[in-house]
């Protein structure tokens, strides 16, 4: 569909043409024809070229999507996928070794309503493992965040798989 645009009040609007209404003598027309649109003032807008500065935008906003998808921010707990951010898990680290220090054998997680019962000592190493994880995980995107930032043309920027190198997901 055509797009059409006119600076109004200082400021350039870009409408479709059905998502223009025109006022005149009092009335407002909703559906003007193209040479009702014109006449009001609105040029036909020509969308510029995307730069590669554009495509690399694109990839890398792909890119940081995907690292905080489900895809990567992961693991399995009794056959479920679960996520632990990594202000609750310096959190619960904090936790677990207050529990540890009281000589607390066993804790809980909870996860959507879902209470884990495990042994501190578990729960610990687990969260050590996450951060791991999650640690590489970083390293991982931010390697692709660069990697896309020394493609030169849009079809290397386009192609480029930002899935690969990820660590496994971990299960418990």
């Amino acid at each position: 569909m055509e797009r059409y645009r006119k600076t109004i009040d200082g400021n350039t609007v870009i409408k479709n043409r059905n998502q223009i209404v025109i006022h005149r003598d009092g009335m407002q027309i909703i559906n003007p024809t193209e040479e009702m649109v014109l006449a009001d003032g609105w040029a036909k807008y020509v969308a510029p070229e995307p730069t590669i500065e554009d495509y690399r935008k694109r990839k890398k906003a792909e890119i940081l999507r995907y690292d905080s998808s489900e895809e990567v921010n992961q693991f399995g707990m009794q056959e479920q996928g679960i996520w632990i951010d990594k202000a609750t898990r310096a959190g619960l680290m904090l936790r677990f070794q207050a529990e540890q220090a009281m000589d607390k054998k066993m804790t809980t997680l909870w996860h959507e309503g879902q209470m884990f019962e495990l042994p501190v000592e578990t729960a610990m190493q687990m969260l050590l493992a996450i951060e791991i994880y999650a640690s590489q995980c970083y390293d991982n995107t931010q390697r692709h965040l660069a990697e896309v930032d020394k493609l030169e043309t849009e079809e290397e920027i386009e192609a480029y798989d930002f899935t690969v190198g990820y660590p496994e997901k971990i299960e418990f």
